[in-house]
């Protein structure tokens, strides 16, 4: 099994990083314009890079793209040291506002528009899980303690995140079915991180294990969670499932470097190790999404040596084995 590469490009700069990807294979992420100066949102059609522009004229970024083409993210506020949760519809902008504060970051989207993303308070001091439905911003509170945070939606409109647990002595993995958090518990650490849902439920991050000793991917499905392990090392996260239950993220190696990794059911697989011709000379580092197609899309170094979102698609369809599976 083999991927073929496509380096997205950038804006003129020398860093560029892709985020996620749709169905039709359209990506969205950041990239740095000439010089290095800034960053700007872009969606990438193919190698064609559009750059989406911010509310402010500055650094922006995106998180999340949808099958019709939305792009989530954020952006700052002209005049203002304000950053607000963004939606893209092509070139049109619409800021989605904050539930008090001053800033605010969309980290999703899903079909019907609805999208998950972060708010402070009016002190700014604290930050909770939104859920944007249109312009209206929902807080979706925590586990006990201070904080929340969103990473990704379903179809459903089921969120997943983090959040402080009461006496805010653990950070948990959490699943918001509307406004009510559920636990998804750990590995026997104090802490646990889900990153991402497909529209089976099926939940991907990764926990701290027992005596917070090491890092590793993790698996929620139904009431199970599973250990997806690493490439040899002590460390891995999973950042990105599709529907049919492949997993993407990046694990460490023995001598401790990282690469973007793909897990089919328990199976871990360094994808550098599965780069056709089109791959020499890349380092993948993080594999950030995945669709059901397979196209995979992250970040790693280039030939060059610059920094460079690609685009994985594989050359024949992937042997499929849902996540946590034997």
């Amino acid at each position: 099994m083999t991927f073929s590469l496509t380096d997205l490009g950038t804006l003129g700069g020398n860093q560029s990083y892709g985020c996620a990807i749709n169905e039709g294979g359209q990506v969205a992420g950041y990239s740095t314009t000439a010089d290095d100066a800034d960053a700007h949102t872009v969606a990438w059609t193919g190698k064609a890079v559009a750059d989406l522009g911010s509310m402010g004229g500055a650094s922006g970024c995106s998180q999340g793209i949808n099958d019709a083409g939305q792009v989530a993210g954020f952006s700052p506020i002209a005049a203002t040291s304000d950053i607000h949760a963004t939606l893209w519809t092509g070139t049109t902008l619409t800021d989605l506002g904050t539930i008090a504060g001053d800033h605010s970051s969309a980290v999703g989207i899903n079909a019907k528009g609805q999208v998950a993303g972060n708010s402070t308070f009016s002190d700014n001091s604290l930050e909770h899980a939104a859920l944007w439905n249109g312009s209206t911003a929902t807080d979706l509170g925590t586990l006990g303690g201070q904080t929340s945070s969103a990473t990704g939606i379903n179809d459903s409109g089921w969120v997943v995140g983090y959040a402080e647990t009461t006496g805010n002595s653990k950070t948990h993995a959490v699943l918001w079915k509307g406004t009510e958090p559920i636990d998804l518990g750990a590995l026997g650490g104090d802490y646990s991180y889900a990153m991402a849902i497909n529209d089976h439920g099926v939940i991907v991050g990764y926990c701290v294990l027992g005596s917070n000793a090491g890092t590793h991917a993790t698996v929620w499905a139904d009431t199970k969670i599973s250990d997806l392990g690493t490439l040899g090392g002590q460390f891995s996260m999973a950042l990105g499932i599709n529907d049919a239950g492949l997993v993407v993220g990046n694990a460490a190696l023995e001598d401790k470097s990282t690469h973007a990794a793909l897990w089919i059911g328990k199976q871990i697989y360094d994808l550098n190790d599965m780069l056709g011709a089109s791959g020499r000379g890349w380092t993948l580092q993080e594999a950030r999404d995945i669709n059901s197609a397979g196209q995979i899309v992250g970040w790693g170094d280039s030939p060059s040596g610059q920094k460079h979102a690609f685009l994985l698609t594989p050359t024949k369809p992937i042997p499929l084995s849902p996540a946590g599976g034997s």
